[in-house]
């Protein structure tokens, strides 16, 4: 079972149940005379004494996924969901720390889990994906101020080539393998592979659009996937080269995940588990090559995988992998890491308070408390219909 589908039937079944002693209740204080009438306090009682059972799960470990953390990423065009303010992630920080969690490392969670170990109550691991420069610059020191451990994921081909660390500057683009090797030489801090290409491939004839100036870099994929080899700079370009604007745009889906459709032949299953043990096997060559550690835990580009992805994974030496949709507990496959994303803007503006509410309210709810999303969901929904708003009236984020 998914965390969304225990979630909702969880919720379910305990508003059913507290409608129902709710619906008794009043028909008692109503119904009977004066003095029986305060059973109706004792049949509500009771009705959520018999629901509170169905909002409390076995306990899981929360696995919170961070992507770009800085005052101005609007060099990515997908900044509205992936990135977080300092000021908010500094908030998430004291947050988790006021909150008693334990946070620990990914590969010591993994091996705890492997050897059937019990994991630490109130646990949390923090992740990183895509190897942005502000995670060295930014994330970094604040971890480091909070005794934070953390695990970051890297594409290779979008790791800068210059060499050196870069403690001021913009705070556009990707980490170098220097940058890279510090932070694995931190012993709070561990640097993981995200694939080679971050990929997409075009899987299907329908088209979904057409290339333009204004939308080339939302689709960068079209010209990552005609551009083998490094890509830390695609952003820096006025126009798309490899794929010109007037193009069609394909669908598409991740690379690691679904066969290849190009030129009218879709490619065999064979041919894609080929290629993924191709890219597994250069993350951990590369690996090896550059900060000198054989990789232990893999993450899948927006954590989709196909249906031998793990089996391959385990083949190349890869202890686990991300893309669960579970809750990481007891009971669950210990090659599989179950993640949730966080954002910034938890209402769809910034206002700290709110940040370190949500980011509670998520914490606890992957922890197996279900009270936390009667709160959580009405603040999503809120979020989206500002966004919503926003888009629809032309207004910029604060």
């Amino acid at each position: 079972m998914t965390r969304k589908v225990e979630r909702i039937a969880r919720t379910r079944r305990w508003a059913t149940i507290v409608a129902a002693s709710g619906t008794i209740a009043l028909a008692a204080w109503v119904l009977l005379p004066a003095p029986w009438g305060w059973a109706a306090l004792a049949i509500l009682a009771g009705g959520l004494a018999v629901a509170h059972p169905q909002m409390i799960a076995p306990p899981g470990v929360a696995v919170l996924t961070y992507h770009s953390v800085s005052p101005d990423p609007a060099w990515l065009p997908w900044s509205r969901e992936i990135a977080v303010h300092p000021s908010t992630f500094e908030r998430h920080l004291r947050t988790l720390r006021r909150m008693g969690v334990t946070i620990v490392g990914s590969r010591a969670l993994t091996e705890r889990r492997s050897a059937g170990a019990p994991t630490p109550a109130n646990t949390v691991a923090l992740h990183f994906d895509d190897g942005y420069l502000d995670n060295w610059r930014c994330a970094a020191p604040l971890l480091r101020a909070h005794d934070a451990p953390a695990t970051f994921f890297a594409s290779l081909d979008f790791v800068d080539p210059a060499r050196g660390v870069r403690d001021d500057g913009p705070l556009d683009g990707y980490m170098t393998w220097d940058e890279l090797a510090a932070l694995e030489a931190d012993p709070r801090f561990e640097v993981e592979p995200h694939g080679v290409a971050h990929a997409r491939v075009p899987t299907g004839e329908r088209v979904v659009g057409v290339l333009d100036a204004a939308n080339w870099r939302t689709h960068a994929w079209m010209q990552w996937d005609a551009t083998p080899g490094s890509k830390h700079d695609w952003y820096r370009r006025a126009l798309p080269e490899a794929v010109p604007v007037g193009s069609t745009i394909p669908a598409s889906g991740l690379a690691l995940a679904e066969p290849a459709l190009r030129d009218g032949v879709r490619e065999s299953v064979d041919t894609l588990h080929e290629r993924i043990a191709r890219d597994l096997g250069a993350c951990r060559a590369t690996f090896e090559r550059e900060l000198g550690i054989t990789p232990r835990l893999f993450c899948w580009p927006e954590n989709k995988l196909c249906a031998q992805g793990r089996t391959i994974a385990r083949a190349l030496g890869y202890r686990a992998t991300t893309g669960g949709r579970g809750r990481n507990t007891a009971d669950e496959p210990a090659d599989t890491i179950s993640r949730i994303h966080v954002n910034d803007r938890a209402l769809g503006f910034r206002w700290l308070a709110a940040e370190g509410v949500y980011l509670r309210a998520a914490v606890r709810l992957m922890q197996g408390n279900h009270y936390w999303y009667l709160l959580l969901a009405p603040m999503q929904l809120t979020r989206r219909a500002i966004f919503v708003w926003r888009r629809r009236f032309g207004r910029d984020f604060a």
